[in-house]
């Protein structure tokens, strides 16, 4: 599999990527991990915030795989809404989704700290890719949740 990334500010997406994008979230988060959350929210539409988008460039038409964010959090980068589609799952795609999401964070906010909120069994997940727990656990939509934090460089 080799994965195409696109980094977008939300306005700059297309009609069908929003669509992919918004309904990716909603499958995972809201149908599979019963979030019974809205994900349209404001911060999307933030000038800062930028989007980053993963498609498997070997079938056609391109299956969208995953997605992450990253917005202005208290002088923080903080990334969120990180989701992979069952297609991209067990194939090497988060890693390189992830590694993706930390570029994009260092050019979107350079000299920042990254900030997530990492749900307790991805937390070795993130610690591989340098990030380290911080603060205390907490409960967000059933599911515990641990801060961690990857310093700037």
């Amino acid at each position: 599999m080799t994965t195409l990334f696109i980094t977008s500010r939300f306005f700059d997406l297309s009609a069908a990527e929003i669509h992919a994008l918004l309904k990716l979230r909603s499958d995972v988060f809201v149908t599979e991990q019963g979030w019974a959350h809205t994900d349209i929210e404001d911060i999307d539409i933030d000038g800062s915030s930028r989007h980053l988008l993963a498609y498997d460039l070997s079938e056609r038409p391109m299956p969208f795989l995953g997605a992450a964010r990253v917005i202005d959090e208290d002088g923080k980068a903080k990334l969120g809404r990180i989701c992979l589609s069952p297609a991209g799952r067990g194939t090497g795609v988060s890693t390189e989704l992830i590694d993706a999401a930390i570029a994009m964070a260092r050019e979107t906010f350079p000299d920042r700290d990254i900030v997530l909120d990492a749900q307790v069994p991805l937390i070795d997940f993130y610690s591989r890719h340098g990030f380290e727990p911080y603060g205390d656990p907490f409960e967000q939509g059933g599911i515990e949740r641990q801060p961690m934090v990857l310093a700037a460089t």
